[in-house]
């Protein structure tokens, strides 16, 4: 290698929008600030960053292939939507088949020495597209990278065997979608250099499990925050609008919900989360606080709760989205499943304490009535508990702050973008 800087080309769908997108454009940022040559290569480039490379920039712009390429995506949709609609009572859940786009020889044409994967659905990368010369690290953030087609699979454990008769697909059959897809990815894995990495020690272990990555190494490297933008903010540095909306407030503490999606994704635990709320109103606590909700939109939410609630929408300016972490009293994180959520290390991040269940890896960053309150799995009433917990025993802010120092002992660009460095460096030493 000489004096010549690690070059390391990340892939990700996007660099924005989304947790596993902002984990990895913050991976790559880190990794640079230790000098380490990272690019990013992405399908929808969001980002004015120059080391950041969108799929349009290899594809062909002239017109016979434009008609070309529309005619081939066109069948390719066909042919897709007719192995789906093979199963009309499959679940409402989001799984993904190997369907990928053209990359007209992106991963041929750019120079770097390991791949790091992240991730890469909503038809992004053929996997028959990666390199079986390079070093590839894959870091999970859901679980289609060692399942069938699912990204999330929750009781089932098809995963450590062989998958087939899905339970999403309501198949019944060993030879269904699920199975065809995980025999291609087997197919595919036998000949690529993988290096697994999971942000949290659940999905480590359930890796490690899987019929698909027990064989290759699997390691923990937690997702980095830039701590010095998410940190509590005082009252003059909040953004206007939440500057504004803190001024109005009455003497009520502010709880915070929101996510992608946050009211239609069932996974998100919208539901869980009314359901607690309902609970709380009926033991008194109607008028305790006042309930935030961002990433959706006040048509979505039909909440039959007398707490006061304000739906304030998408944010998409990181400001905003630290002003709201910073005038709330404390953050409901009522996910189904999570990996390591980077909604919990946000709020953390800026002294704001967070309930959610005990699932995946939660517990992390979540110390139970330390730094928040982890309840029981799907128990909507440890649930509320937690939230008047967490109202009644934050004086002075001490579960903020226990939440900041966790944050600062474990999530930072350096300590984790160290741990990155080492890996890649081990490849190029062998």
């Amino acid at each position: 290698m000489g004096e010549r800087p690690l070059k390391v080309l990340s892939v990700s769908t996007s660099d924005t929008g989304g947790g596993a997108p902002r984990a990895a454009y913050r991976i790559h940022q880190g990794v640079r600030e230790l000098d380490i040559d990272s690019r990013m290569f992405v399908k929808n480039k969001d980002t004015k960053d120059a080391n950041v490379m969108a799929l349009d920039e290899f594809v062909p712009h002239n017109p016979i292939y434009q008609a070309f390429d529309w005619t081939r995506n066109k069948v390719k949709n066909k042919i897709q939507h007719f192995r789906w609609n093979r199963y009309p009572n499959r679940e409402d859940v989001f799984m993904s088949d190997l369907r990928g786009t053209a990359l007209h020889g992106a991963l041929k044409k750019l120079d770097y020495d390991v791949l790091h994967l992240h991730w890469i659905n909503q038809r992004f990368i053929p996997l028959e597209d990666l390199p079986k010369d390079k070093p590839i690290v894959w870091t999970l953030h859901d679980s289609w990278p060692f399942c069938g087609v699912c990204h999330y699979f929750f009781d089932c454990d098809g995963y450590q065997k062989q998958c087939g008769e899905c339970p999403f697909l309501h198949s019944g059959k060993q030879n269904d979608l699920s199975y065809k897809v995980w025999k291609r990815k087997a197919e595919l894995y036998k000949d690529l250099d993988l290096h697994i990495v999971s942000p949290s020690r659940w999905l480590a272990n359930c890796a490690k499990r899987s019929s698909l990555f027990g064989r290759f190494p699997v390691e923990v490297i937690p997702n980095c925050l830039d701590v010095e933008a998410f940190r509590p903010l005082g009252e003059m540095e909040l953004s206007p609008r939440w500057r504004a909306f803190q001024e109005k407030r009455i003497t009520k503490p502010f709880v915070l919900y929101g996510a992608v999606n946050a009211a239609t994704d069932k996974i998100k635990g919208f539901a869980n989360l009314l359901s607690a709320l309902k609970i709380l109103e009926k033991n008194g606590h109607a008028d305790d606080f006042e309930l935030i909700v961002f990433g959706a939109d006040e048509s979505e939410l039909n909440m039959d709760v007398n707490i006061p609630i304000h739906c304030v929408g998408y944010i998409g300016n990181a400001k905003d989205l630290v002003s709201l972490y910073s005038i709330a009293s404390m953050m409901v994180v009522p996910s189904l499943t999570e990996n390591l959520s980077c909604a919990i290390m946000e709020s953390l991040s800026c002294a704001t304490p967070v309930v959610a269940f005990e699932i995946g890896g939660n517990g992390d960053m979540i110390e139970h009535k330390v730094n928040g309150y982890l309840a029981k799995e799907k128990d909507d009433v440890d649930l509320a508990e937690g939230i008047r917990w967490c109202l009644e025993n934050n004086s002075d802010n001490c579960l903020g702050n226990a939440g900041r120092e966790k944050v600062l002992q474990n999530y930072t660009f350096d300590a984790v973008c160290q741990q990155y460095k080492l890996l890649y460096e081990s490849f190029i030493k062998q």
